[in-house]
């Protein structure tokens, strides 16, 4: 069993590497719980204020535009 549980968009991952087992069950119910909560607020809020629509969006941004700097750092050639 892998000692990280992924997140949610805005719930970041659970590491339980130092948590000790007998709080596993509890703490992996909690964090399913933190993120069919956190699903639920996302719902009541108009698009545009959504996680995805917002910190998503730039994370994305902020990704293709480290992606392009990379390639034009290895190949300068084509991007002069």
């Amino acid at each position: 069993m892998s000692n990280i549980i992924k997140g949610y968009n805005g719930i970041m991952d659970l590491d339980l590497t130092n948590v000790d087992p007998i709080y596993h069950k509890i703490i992996i119910k909690q964090h399913y719980k933190d993120i069919e909560d956190y699903k639920l607020e996302q719902s009541k809020l108009k698009p545009n204020k959504r996680y995805e629509n917002t910190i998503g969006v730039a994370k994305e941004k902020i990704a293709y535009r480290n992606k392009m700097e990379s390639k034009r750092l290895l190949n300068p050639k084509y991007f002069t």
